[in-house]
């Protein structure tokens, strides 16, 4: 055995690096070591001293011992250019066939290479860990934590990933050489070992006390330590694909204008189908009554509901809801095109967001399932802030991304996201600069290949902004200097920290997305899947802009779960990134060679997920269609037609088993198209105001209907009935209620349903009765009268 390990020993040839900077009082004794060290381990070897731009003597002590060790050589930087430089200098210097490096601290004992050496013999990279370390605690707990931290992130895969004692094959050290230049290069050094698929063994050394110098690691570094890991983590281990998708061949077999008329096609039935049924409370009759108030009264600066002034919201959708009254007459429908061109428009720059920055299949894919969501649908074709807001935000991200795609701003593309920007802040407010702003900032400092945003870069965005929605932000201030703590502080900060009405869980708004997006959202597992796998192979295939759609996604998700008023339609802008995300992972399932097939190939290339998916939707499809006949929503033949035709489909789909993605998205299609076509007007026609109203209009006498709100206002009155005499009570004004009830016999009563309605029947005198008139939705219509009949109640409702 001695013979063998001799004879180990004198084959060896090993390279030692020692990076300095500041060492003067303690390089000697290193140098000494190492030399003593490697005399005994190896036949032949170099010590390499890297002077890093030291200020003091290191340099000439080192010069010193070139004359006294004869293995001993000197590298120097003229300035301090960081750990991971003198290392690259070092690495292009070495001869030998074994390259190691270790402080110039003296912490370790530099026999322990004897451990390393073996490793190395048969592993590419051999590493050690500190045994029975050192360091102060609260060095080793911060230590511990980010080790942690890169194990998780990176897949590191050692427990020690700063430990300086390490020795590498020179054949791999082009695979691995470090790009950065501070305490990062280990780390780095070892991801890339794990992305080549290179072993790297590792076992326990020895630790000393450091003798010269303090240590700077402090919780001060923490910041430093994120700023160097997240990034690289981002760009070279979660997403470090090719960002160009533009190349690719057509998306199945279509063209680009083939694919943009599937799209409207698709969209434009969905979205622009049905409008005519009634306006649902609240906010679809208000906001179409204030447009058509402010158009009746020529008013284009002030909001105006009820003739008084109105500070909740900027006016472009109000704006945008006059031209289409001044163009097709004042309709609910004229209202409703205008929600219904927003949703066709974000899916339609939704595909080419993904066309440009995934390949025309995963953009096309993305965009489809996106107007194939019901969740979508349902929420872009009401009459909402939310709907028109969504499109400029998808708007200002697009365009912010495609400019930072590359290593240049783009400033056409940045000064579009900029009036993007600036028409979301006309149409809902800050919020619009909040949702766009900050994931484009922290993609720019997170992803270092794109483009970086300097200061003019943001100045010029912010004036673009500015010049589009500052001067109705002046113009309003002046005109009604109530409008700045009205709508900025109550609208939108307290309304997010301390909410005065819509306050619900934090969790609200993922059941929605987890149902709504069915049946995409099967996909979610598998593309976590995806974005967790370490393997070299899978992270190559995702590209940055993948991590975009993320970024955008998520921060919307946090910010309106974080947001102490939530409301069902705000989530709308966290859609398009989301299903971008899911339509590029359809892209990567399908592989490679049937991916240039053609369409009608590819409808016949089937998978068992997507038969999963398919039979998700016609059981969701045949479960509404039931509940909807047995609420009366449908009639009986129509809703039995449509369960017989959702039966026999999903028959078919459960004995196939494997069907393409393309048959679930027809199938798709085919029932949210039937219950737009056929549940949503009866839904509304159930839960609207319009009929009612229409109805007593009619029967009204002469001179205008005299209508009462309780216990807040109902806009479709004056929407449906302008001339009508609306008056609204609050909840304490019940005694002046009835008091003009009782003058007014004739008054059309609005009330809330449930126990509102209940509370305040409860307070008619027997002798009166209250009618109601056509089925009780959420506000339940009706007069009252005197009673014809005996009662033995209170009061008494028909």
């Amino acid at each position: 055995m001695d013979g063998q390990h001799l004879d180990a020993r004198s084959q060896r040839r090993l390279s030692l690096l020692l990076p300095a900077y500041n060492e003067e009082a303690g390089i000697r004794q290193a140098v000494s070591e190492a030399d003593h060290a490697l005399s005994d381990l190896v036949g032949d070897y170099e010590i390499l001293v890297v002077d890093d731009g030291s200020s003091d003597r290191t340099a000439a002590v080192v010069a010193g011992l070139v004359a006294e060790f004869s293995h001993v050589r000197l590298l120097r930087h003229e300035q301090n250019c960081g750990y991971g430089a003198a290392l690259r200098t070092g690495f292009d210097a070495a001869r030998f066939e074994l390259v190691a490096f270790t402080d110039a601290d003296c912490q370790f004992h530099l026999a322990d290479l004897g451990r390393l050496l073996p490793l190395a013999e048969t592993h590419p990279v051999a590493v050690g860990y500190r045994e029975d370390r050192k360091d102060p605690a609260r060095r080793r707990f911060l230590s511990w934590g980010y080790n942690l931290l890169a194990r998780g992130l990176l897949g590191t895969r050692v427990r020690d990933c700063d430990c300086a004692l390490k020795v590498f094959r020179r054949a791999v050290l082009p695979q691995l050489r470090p790009e950065t230049d501070g305490f990062f290069v280990n780390t780095e050094m070892l991801t890339k070992a794990r992305q080549h698929g290179y072993d790297v063994a590792e076992v326990g050394v020895r630790h000393r006390p450091r003798l010269h110098g303090t240590s700077s690691v402090s919780l001060k570094q923490i910041p430093r330590v994120l700023a160097a890991l997240m990034p690289f983590w981002w760009a070279r281990v979660l997403f470090p694909g090719t960002p160009a998708g533009q190349r690719e061949p057509a998306a199945f077999g279509l063209s680009t204008r083939a694919a943009l008329f599937l799209l409207v096609l698709v969209a434009g039935l969905l979205f622009f189908s049905q409008l005519q049924a009634p306006l649902l409370e609240p906010q679809e009759p208000r906001y179409a009554e204030i447009a058509r108030e402010m158009q009746a009264d020529g008013r284009v600066l002030v909001p105006l509901l009820n003739q008084e002034v109105y500070l909740d919201k900027p006016p472009l959708l109000y704006w945008l809801v006059m031209a289409s009254y001044s163009v097709f007459g004042v309709h609910d429908w004229a209202a409703r095109l205008v929600p219904g061109l927003a949703g066709v428009l974000t899916v339609v720059c939704t595909y080419l967001w993904g066309r440009r920055a995934v390949g025309e299949r995963a953009g096309l894919c993305g965009a489809l399932m996106l107007c194939l969501s019901a969740r979508f649908v349902y929420l872009e074709r009401m009459l909402t802030m939310d709907g028109v807001l969504c499109l400029w935000v998808v708007v200002g991200w697009t365009a912010a991304h495609i400019a930072l795609m590359t290593g240049t701003l783009r400033r056409v593309l940045w000064l579009v996201s900029a009036l993007a920007c600036g028409l979301g802040v006309l149409t809902k407010g800050p919020v619009a600069l909040v949702l766009i702003g900050v994931p484009v900032l922290a993609y720019a400092w997170i992803d270092p290949r794109c483009a970086r945003i300097t200061w003019r870069a943001g100045l010029l965005y912010l004036s673009a902004l500015l010049a589009v929605c500052a001067p109705w932000y002046v113009l309003i201030t002046v005109r009604e200097p109530a409008f700045a703590v009205e709508f900025f502080w109550k609208h939108n900060v307290v309304r997010f920290v301390q909410p005065f009405d819509h306050a619900e869980p934090v969790w609200y708004y993922l059941p929605g997305l987890l149902l709504g997006l069915m049946p995409w959202t099967l996909l979610l597992p598998g593309l976590v899947r995806f974005l967790l796998k370490h393997s070299r192979r899978t992270a190559a295939r995702r590209p940055p802009a993948l991590g975009f759609f993320l970024l955008a996604f998520g921060w919307a998700l946090f910010f309106f779960s974080a947001a102490g008023c939530k409301r069902a339609v705000y989530i709308l802008p966290a859609l398009p990134p989301l299903l971008l995300a899911l339509g590029f992972y359809i892209d990567v399932l399908v592989p490679q060679v049937k991916r240039q097939l053609s369409l009608v190939a590819l409808v016949r290339q089937g998978t068992r997920l997507a038969g999963y998916a398919t039979a998700l939707v016609l059981v969701a499809g045949l479960a509404v269609v039931l509940a909807a006949t047995y609420n009366e929503l449908l009639a009986p033949t129509t809703g039995l037609a449509f369960a017989f035709v959702a039966a026999v489909l999903l028959v078919v789909v459960l004995a196939v088993r494997q069907v393409s993605w393309a048959v679930c998205a027809a199938t798709t299609f085919l029932v949210l198209y039937a219950g737009v076509e056929h549940l949503l007007p009866a839904y509304n026609q159930q839960f609207a105001l319009r009929a009612e109203l229409a109805a007593e209009a009619r029967q009204a006498p002469a001179g205008p209907l005299a209508i009462a709100c309780y216990p807040q206002g109902y806009d479709s009155a004056r929407f449906y009935l302008p001339q009508a005499d609306v008056r609204v009570y609050g909840a304490d004004q019940r005694r002046q209620l009835f008091a003009d009830l009782k003058r007014r016999p004739d008054t059309l009563l609005l009330v809330k349903s449930g126990k509102v309605k209940d509370d305040l029947l409860k307070e008619l005198p027997a002798s009166v009765e209250f009618v109601t008139r056509g089925k009780a939705g959420a506000v339940t219509v009706g007069r009252l009268r005197q009673r014809t009949e005996p009662t033995t109640g209170t009061y008494a409702e028909r």
